[in-house]
């Protein structure tokens, strides 16, 4: 009776939850509106829930409970009581490595459903349909394997804190962690960083591949100003600011909020002088001079498909549809950034995007139309090592 409830529970779950806002609030409130759920029982549906939208847009067709059923089998690795109950011949194989596992699921289909072409029969390549829109280079199967297994969490340690955080992991005993020259910590997913650290001060939570974004901004003239034009929560900045500590850093964004979250983490990184404005990037003339900067990162807004491994419900909602729209954004921001470029600028671009319309098709409306010159471009593939996915170019005026 108990794991039928718990099923039932999950299956309830999906269907109330329709992706307006991140699973994670929704659970969270969920959760606390249900309190006769204990702290178990709290593990097992958001486990069960997230693997049911790992599944991307493989077994849409599926009943909600075996396709809740078939995310735990895949998408763990650990025993699980559930699965055991309804499905002991699967359970026995849940430590297999993931590809035995695909292997074995993809073999006991033929005796469950009996039309393959229904929809209910599971290929990789379907958790992420859009492979025609995919940036150069991915790799379509691996990036779709990669959203069965949850991202790792990354910490940025900050120059001058390098020997004390180490102190400190070892002193917690916490295990296992990857220390990843030069300066970035693999950890176990779920650890509370505040327990052990100061985030922003000691330590940034920062996903490896956005850490990669620091070769970007190391440009050949070092550089006094920097302007983050999309700032959003403000990471990268502290990333320049760690590269260039006498930097005169501005930020902008859309977002009034955004800046006033700013204010209290930049605190705590101990910037203490910076400029901030408001402004649409995507609306011209926002500024009728030649921008004072020397450096200047425009993080777009961007779809965000790189990591949608940690928020798999955005991959299952996602509407193609705005592959387009973030992309005719995104070149409109770096064409008003690009018109009030001065001499001897440099400007980095980038996404946590894997669509090229948000990537290669920017960067070359860049050199082709607005007349910048590239000189690195990348994509930062982080699905294969657990981590997000980012694209980069740098590009001169």
């Amino acid at each position: 009776m108990k794991f039928d409830n718990q099923l039932r529970h999950a299956t309830a779950i999906i269907s109330a939850y329709q992706g307006g806002e991140p699973l994670h609030t929704w659970l969270k409130d969920f959760f606390r509106d249900n309190k006769q759920m204990g702290s178990k029982d709290r593990r097992l549906l958001s486990n069960m829930v997230y693997g049911f939208y790992r599944l991307g847009h493989a077994l849409r067709d599926l009943p909600v409970g075996e396709r809740l059923l078939t995310g735990l089998f895949l998408c763990n690795d650990s025993p699980q009581e559930l699965l055991q109950y309804f499905k002991p011949e699967w359970s026995e194989r849940i430590t297999l490595p993931l590809l035995e596992k695909i292997a074995f699921y993809q073999d006991q289909q033929p005796g469950q459903y009996s039309d393959p072409s229904s929809g209910t029969s599971f290929h990789v390549t379907d958790i992420f349909p859009w492979k025609n829109e995919l940036s150069e280079g991915i790799d379509h199967e691996a990036f779709c394997l990669s959203f069965l297994r949850q991202p790792d969490l990354f910490l940025r340690i900050r120059p001058g804190h390098e020997e004390a955080v180490r102190q400190k992991l070892g002193e917690a005993g916490i295990h296992p962690y990857e220390f990843i020259p030069p300066s970035a910590l693999r950890l176990p997913n779920g650890l509370k960083v505040e327990e052990y650290f100061t985030p922003d001060r000691e330590v940034v939570i920062q996903d490896y591949s956005s850490q990669q974004i620091a070769s970007f901004l190391q440009i050949p003239a070092f550089p006094l100003s920097f302007w983050d034009a999309c700032a959003a929560s403000g990471g990268k900045s502290i990333l320049a600011q760690d590269l260039y500590p006498h930097l005169q850093i501005t930020v902008s964004d859309i977002r009034e909020s955004i800046l006033r979250n700013l204010q209290q983490r930049f605190s705590q990184a101990g910037i203490k002088k910076y400029r901030s404005f408001v402004v649409d990037l995507t609306l011209a003339p926002f500024d009728n001079s030649p921008l004072p900067y020397q450096l200047i990162l425009a993080d777009a807004p961007c779809t965000g498909s790189g990591t949608w491994s940690r928020t798999p419900e955005e991959l299952y909602f996602f509407d193609p549809k705005k592959i387009l729209q973030y992309s005719e954004m995104q070149k409109k921001i770096v064409t008003h950034i690009a018109d009030r470029m001065a001499a001897d600028t440099w400007l980095v671009y980038s996404t946590c995007s894997v669509f090229k319309k948000e990537n290669e098709e920017i960067a070359a409306l860049a050199r082709e139309k607005l007349g910048l010159q590239q000189d690195r471009m990348e994509n930062i593939k982080g699905y294969d090592r657990r981590a997000d996915s980012m694209f980069a170019a740098r590009f001169s005026k």
